[in-house]
């Protein structure tokens, strides 16, 4: 990972591009398995754990939940989905997913929607899970130094045709995963 927050974001950015999670709406694609994988990889090296659920086999979700786990407060969700429209590589001037920086500029399929999100999602987590060793606190049980609440972070499959293997089935069958005071995504604050 990179040196400081900027690069680190970039790096992880990149290594999600290179995750093929194209989603073309039946079950011929890749899925998200390998893309949680690699999240769940980014937060245990900070000693934040989470679990991988699929709701169909290679349709792969990730959530965690770290802070004050008696809080009785609702928490702060961050969210984010690992899945991308389809690309043709005929019609990019670079490969879809080679996660090239040319001129300053990230190309990739995601590096708009969403996995470029979800890399600086991952970049916050980590900055306040250094924050807390900084102060001798466990990132994955205590309080995190400035909030007063916990903090779910949820990457889900499935955005791009519905939300069915997702979203959908998080509401479902685990809405506690969801239950939170206030949520951040690709579209702002809600």
């Amino acid at each position: 990972m990179g040196h400081t927050p900027e690069a680190e974001a970039v790096d992880i950015c990149r290594d999600l591009i290179r995750i093929d999670t194209s989603n073309y709406g039946d079950d011929s694609g890749p899925g998200e398995r390998k893309a949680a994988e690699y999240v769940a990889a980014s937060l245990a090296e900070v000693g934040i754990e989470s679990e991988i659920f699929e709701s169909e086999s290679g349709r792969s979700s990730l959530v965690a939940r770290w802070g004050n786990q008696d809080s009785a407060k609702p928490g702060l969700l961050i969210h984010g989905h690992l899945d991308v429209v389809p690309a043709q590589e005929a019609d990019w001037k670079v490969a879809p997913f080679a996660a090239e920086v040319i001129d300053g500029y990230l190309f990739g399929r995601g590096a708009v929607d969403m996995k470029e999100m979800v890399a600086l999602e991952i970049g916050v987590v980590r900055l306040l899970a250094a924050d807390a060793r900084v102060v001798g606190l466990d990132p994955a049980t205590d309080p995190i130094p400035g909030l007063r609440r916990d903090v779910l972070f949820t990457c889900t499959a499935d955005e791009e045709a519905g939300g069915v293997h997702g979203a959908k089935w998080i509401a479902e069958n685990r809405p506690d995963w969801l239950q939170a005071a206030g949520a951040l995504n690709e579209c702002g604050g809600v």
